[in-house]
C-alpha cells in the first residue's frame, strides 16, 4: 500500500530525570501535523510516565521539531524476518536521539507508517540518520530495530528536520506553538 506521507509533521521531545538527577532529552515515536494535538499527546504521555515505576521523573520542559518531506525509501520484507527483539527500557521506547536536537544540521529522520483507522493515517519516527548515510547501513538499521510498521506499506520516507524549538509543554498555548510563536532555540 502507498501511504500518503504528510508534508510537513512535528516530533515532539520531553525531559526527564533519572533517579542520578541527570537529565535526558526522550523524542517521542507519534508525529502529528497540528501542534496542538502533539501538546495534548506530550502532556498525555507525561502524564502516564508520572504514574509508571520507570524512576524517572518528567519535566514539562522540552522541544518540538518542524520536518519536511525529503524522499521516500522502500521497504522490504527481509527487514522484518528473523528478528529477535531484545526487551526494552524507557530509554529504548522513547528516543534518546541526540542527533536530532544537537546535530540537526546534519541529520534526517525516517517516518514509517503504522497503520490506518477511519481513513486517518498513523506515523511514526523510527530513527535519525546523518545525511547521505548508504543504503547498506540503512537496511541494517531497519532490520534490526522494533519499529512497528503497517505490513502493506511499501515505502518509509525521510524528513529534513528543522532546527529543535524549546518550549513548556504545560505552559505553552497558541502564543507558544502556534503561528506566532516566539523562538527559544536549542544551540
Amino acid at each position: 500500500m502507498d501511504f500518503r506521507f504528510p508534508t510537513t509533521f512535528y516530533i515532539g521531545c520531553i525531559s526527564v530525570s533519572d533517579p542520578a538527577n541527570k537529565k535526558h532529552h526522550l523524542c517521542l515515536t507519534r508525529v502529528f501535523t497540528s501542534l496542538e494535538i502533539l501538546r495534548r499527546y506530550v502532556l498525555f504521555v507525561i502524564d502516564e510516565l508520572k504514574d509508571s515505576e520507570n524512576n524517572i521523573a518528567p519535566l514539562y520542559e522540552g522541544s518540538y521539531i518542524k520536518c519536511k518531506f525529503s524522499r521516500l525509501y522502500p521497504l522490504h520484507k527481509y527487514h522484518w524476518r528473523k528478528r529477535h527483539l531484545p526487551e526494552m527500557d524507557i530509554f529504548q521506547k522513547f528516543r534518546n536521539d541526540i542527533n536530532i536536537i544537537k546535530y540537526w544540521k546534519m541529520a534526517e529522520v525516517l517516518v514509517t507508517p503504522d497503520g490506518e483507522i477511519s481513513d486517518v493515517e498513523f506515523y511514526s519516527f523510527c530513527f535519525s540518520l546523518f545525511k547521505n548515510t548508504p543504503d547498506k547501513d540503512i537496511d541494517l538499521l531497519i532490520k534490526n530495530s522494533n519499529q512497528v510498521v503497517d505490513k502493506r506499506a511499501r515505502n518509509a520516507a525521510f524528513y529534513e528536520i528543522s532546527k529543535p524549538v524549546k518550549t513548556n509543554w504545560l505552559a505553552g498555548g497558541k502564543k507558544d506553538l502556534g503561528l506566532s510563536v516566539v523562538e527559544e532555540f536549542i544551540n
